[in-house]
């Protein structure tokens, strides 16, 4: 079951249940939601927002939107409502604002698809991409531009050129490592995790315990896509947000006792797998976390 939760900023009174609660991952990034009550809703937000931003600095001009597609990493591992982005990016370029998307994080595998550009359903201007790319062993990354904004900078001319660069651009080592990543993660024969069409991951993480997990009184919400599975403990005051140390008796117990290495964002923490990660290996470490989990309850 996912569920829906919406700013106090938008105004969403003539929602009904369908447009906040879906029984699947399937049915929050479906087409079909295009049409619904939600998007006549953030188009009417968003337009606002755009309006009031051009009035408040006296301009029509802005430069560019910056987001990362599907997850908010660092700030909290939070899931956007994919229809919300993709409204947002047909908005903005109906105003021919530039899209860019930061997939760093998201990129190459990471939340179930080669690019989470192909979850949202529709193409950026730019793009970013690293981390996964060369399986997290050689520090490397790439930008992507369409041919319009690639054009708009080609010139002899040091006043339109894009002066860029910096040493390690075309690290070899960083490339080579890149290609045979690539090439792992699309093979089924070394990528045993690609669906039957090979454009998506197999669950990786066990939805049984994913739900387990879910239902325990001290957990707020648990994120599971492609190769992350985050957990929001719940929490209050000083202790909930990134700069909180709630989870650090947690995370000292995972390492110590369970040999799993879990990064905290305050009273959020997350696990990673490796896009060809064995799907037995990520319900076993899942399985110790949610024994953890658990037994912060009694404990408190």
């Amino acid at each position: 079951m996912c569920n829906l939760s919406l700013p106090q900023a938008m105004k969403h009174g003539q929602l009904s249940s369908g447009d906040t609660c879906f029984s699947s991952l399937i049915e929050v990034f479906g087409k079909g939601r295009d049409t619904s009550s939600a998007t006549d809703m953030y188009i009417s937000y968003i337009s606002q927002q755009l309006s009031e931003f051009s009035l408040s600095n006296n301009s029509e001009l802005i430069a560019a939107l910056i987001i990362e597609p599907v997850i908010q990493g660092a700030g909290g591992m939070h899931m956007i409502d994919p229809l919300f982005q993709r409204v947002l990016v047909r908005e903005c370029k109906k105003r021919k604002i530039p899209v860019i998307f930061d997939e760093v994080f998201t990129g190459f595998w990471r939340l179930g698809a080669e690019s989470a550009s192909e979850l949202l359903g529709c193409l950026p201007d730019i793009a970013c991409y690293a981390k996964l790319m060369t399986g997290g062993i050689v520090p490397l990354a790439a930008t992507l531009a369409t041919e319009d904004i690639f054009e708009s900078f080609r010139s002899d001319s040091k006043l339109t050129a894009l002066l860029h660069g910096h040493s390690y651009t075309a690290h070899a080592m960083g490339c080579s490592a890149a290609v045979k990543a690539i090439q792992w993660y699309r093979n089924p024969s070394t990528n045993s995790n690609l669906d039957f069409d090979h454009t998506r991951l197999k669950e990786l993480w066990d939805n049984a315990l994913v739900q387990q997990l879910s239902s325990l009184p001290n957990v707020k919400r648990v994120v599971s896509l492609g190769t992350l599975c985050a957990i929001e403990l719940r929490a209050e005051g000083s202790d909930a947000g990134y700069a909180s140390l709630y989870a650090s008796s947690l995370i000292q117990q995972l390492r110590k006792e369970d040999d799993i290495y879990v990064r905290p964002l305050g009273n959020v923490i997350y696990l990673m797998c490796g896009p060809c990660t064995p799907r037995d290996s990520c319900s076993q470490q899942l399985n110790k976390v949610h024994h953890r989990v658990y037994d912060l309850i009694r404990a408190h």
